[in-house]
């Protein structure tokens, strides 16, 4: 009769542990957001398994790596370039342990929490596929060591936590990658034409509501075509990444710049005079002017200037986003004529 309720007892703990499993799956696969994820799962495996701390180690694309953890009841999602020496080593050896804290030997020191007070065993499992380890899971057992059934619990449920991570990771970066070639343009890394009359359009929509002034700066580079009849377009395409490197780096905070089209660029400037954008012009033709360009490997470095026009919203607040940017092509246009390598504003 004891023996039976024994059973009973057993049957209906395991009930309760994978209620609390399911329950904790079906939250998981409803939230693709990784800092609720790990902290809903530091809330509640304690109630599958003897899990008191863990951590998850899992490639994070072309960034490096992924460290979720669980302290207390609580979860931290940290990106590390390079894998700390406890993954490292259990990466490199793919080998699953179970070790009390204080029989450690030659392992490299387990992440602080695993190791604290109470901690009774620290298990380490790793999720391989083939040759490659997609995963280090590692949790730390309080005040008595994992029994059979928690290294059941914790294997399936670690494995599944792995699976949906690196799932949420390889989505985000699919649809990153899709935004990027979107919004940028593939030689120079500026964003596209689309992208920055799209941040004009909303800067102006912002310009007209608060009554400061935008300003815009199409920026033309001087002699492209004799650069490309001369050294080929390879070099071409050399002098618009150099160009466009420059450019952005003579831009303030908050202000945009994109690849307009062909070797044009254009600036939206917010907030920003008249007397500003004059001086930004400038910053911007010094910053491609005063350094040649390496176009080619073999050839000597080639001087490059580029034309800039300028024109602003100060006493035209209602005007539309295509006159504005005619007025900065014709300022453009007239600072080529009048020589080149210099900047004119409208009116």
């Amino acid at each position: 009769m004891n023996t039976g309720n024994h059973w009973n007892d057993l049957a209906a703990q395991q009930l309760v542990r994978f209620e609390a499993l399911f329950e904790l799956l079906g939250v998981l696969q409803a939230d693709d957001d990784l800092q609720r994820i790990a902290n809903e799962v530091a809330q509640r495996w304690k109630y599958f398994a003897n899990v008191a701390n863990w951590r998850l180690q899992l490639p994070n694309g072309i960034r490096g790596y992924l460290l979720i953890d669980g302290v207390r009841g609580t979860g931290r999602v940290t990106e590390v370039s390079q894998l700390p020496a406890w993954e490292a080593h259990h990466c490199d050896t793919k080998r699953p342990c179970r070790t009390p804290p204080d029989a450690l030997g030659a392992l490299p020191a387990p992440p602080e929490h695993l190791a604290g007070k109470g901690i009774n065993e620290i298990a380490v499992i790793p999720f391989s596929r083939g040759d490659q380890c997609r995963a280090i899971l590692s949790v730390a057992a309080r005040h008595v060591p994992l029994t059979e059934l928690d290294n059941r619990f914790i294997r399936t449920f670690g494995s599944y936590l792995a699976d949906r991570i690196s799932d949420i990771v390889l989505r985000r970066e699919a649809t990153a990658t899709l935004l990027d070639k979107a919004t940028r343009d593939a030689l120079t890394r500026l964003p596209n034409r689309a992208t920055v009359l799209e941040r004009l359009s909303s800067q102006l929509a912002l310009a007209r509501r608060s009554g400061d002034a935008l300003a815009v700066i199409i920026a033309d580079i001087d002699h492209f075509k004799h650069i490309n009849d001369t050294y080929g377009h390879q070099a071409g395409d050399h002098a618009l990444q150099a160009v466009a490197q420059r450019l952005q780096g003579s831009t303030r905070e908050g202000d945009s710049v994109g690849r307009y089209g062909g070797e044009e660029f254009l600036f939206v400037l917010f907030p920003c005079t008249r007397a500003q954008a004059a001086l930004a012009a400038e910053r911007m033709r010094l910053a491609v002017a005063e350094q040649p360009v390496c176009v080619t490997d073999t050839a000597a470095p080639v001087p490059v200037t580029i034309s800039l026009g300028i024109a602003s919203t100060s006493g035209h607040e209602d005007e539309r986003l295509e006159l504005l940017l005619g007025r900065a092509d014709a300022a453009l246009y007239r600072a080529k004529a009048e020589g080149r390598n210099r900047a004119s504003a409208a009116d």
